[in-house]
């Protein structure tokens, strides 16, 4: 008879740290960076993860930010670059035990993959209150076998044309010559090489008189040769860079620095979140409303 495997493996990670580092305190912190020993992420929460990661060899994924409110919990993790990977949101009054979750990547790890299994959160209303939490890398780092290492290739390509783009193309792409354009393998160096020629594509060339006009001929109605763009003197400053006018105000200064604003930035991606699924459940209570409606109105008929 063989023998039996990790018999009932999400049971016994409910019981400890895993998928999270053995020494992972999973204690949040407050915006001084002092632990709050007080309250700490069950074990039972987080049973299981994978996360596949093209690029670095070597990088460290936690749990960085969570977010509770009401039945919705919101998950950030983040590398040890301090780079969003994932945001995954739970609905806890859906949710079975040991239930799994797809995970997808955003921003520089648009092309991770994982999935997660959230545990039985029967007690998890009294174990971990609402609030806003963060976690330092030590606290809520997982383990190494956890993330899986992939090489990164080229994810996919986009047409770029007049500031409109493309939808992302993928798989084997075909780069097709176009008007007065060829386009040569290079096998030595493994290389596409693109060359600009002149009759190709059996357009005829343009018999066009060559004349010189201005570019730029009236501004606000002005003519160009009466026009001057001046500063005041005290706050606003007029100066050419190559074939640019640049307009600068010299008085005024931003009202909060680059940490302010990726605070704000990362509060605002798990407000985004948030605001999601609150739409979906106010959809879902609509339905059942509309449900309660018509089913009453058929038993006071029928009475």
């Amino acid at each position: 008879m063989p023998p039996v495997v990790n018999q009932e493996w999400l049971n016994r990670n409910s019981l400890r740290n895993y998928p999270f580092r053995e020494n992972a305190r999973l204690n949040p912190v407050d915006t001084q960076g002092n632990r709050l020993t007080d309250i700490r992420v069950p074990n039972y929460f987080i049973v299981d993860c994978v996360l596949t990661i093209p690029g670095p060899l070597v990088v460290d994924v936690y749990l960085s930010q969570m977010a509770r409110v009401a039945n919705l919990v919101t998950l950030t993790f983040t590398d040890d670059a301090a780079l969003n990977v994932a945001t995954l949101a739970i609905d806890t009054a859906q949710h079975s035990t040991n239930q799994v979750y797809s995970i997808a990547g955003t921003g520089t790890y648009s092309d991770v993959r994982g999935r997660i299994v959230i545990g039985d959160l029967d007690t998890f209303d009294a174990d971990l209150p609402d609030g806003l939490y963060a976690f330092m890398l030590e606290d809520g780092a997982f383990e190494a076998t956890v993330i899986r290492p992939d090489i990164r290739g080229v994810r996919s390509l986009q047409v770029d044309q007049d500031s409109a783009l493309s939808a992302l193309i993928f798989g084997h792409v075909k780069l097709v010559e176009g008007t007065n354009i060829r386009l040569t393998y290079i096998e030595d160096y493994n290389a596409i090489r693109i060359d600009a020629i002149s009759g190709s594509g059996l357009n005829e060339e343009c018999d066009c008189p060559e004349f010189e006009a201005q570019c730029v001929r009236l501004i606000n109605g002005i003519p160009i040769e009466e026009a001057e763009i001046i500063g005041d003197g005290q706050c606003v400053s007029v100066t050419t860079e190559g074939n640019r006018i640049v307009i600068s105000d010299t008085c005024s200064e931003p009202c909060c620095g680059c940490p302010e604003l990726e605070f704000i930035t990362e509060n605002l991606k798990v407000l985004d979140a948030t605001v999601s699924n609150l739409e979906s459940y106010a959809h879902q209570l609509h339905q059942r409303i509309s449900e309660f409606v018509t089913t009453f109105v058929l038993s006071v008929q029928g009475t």
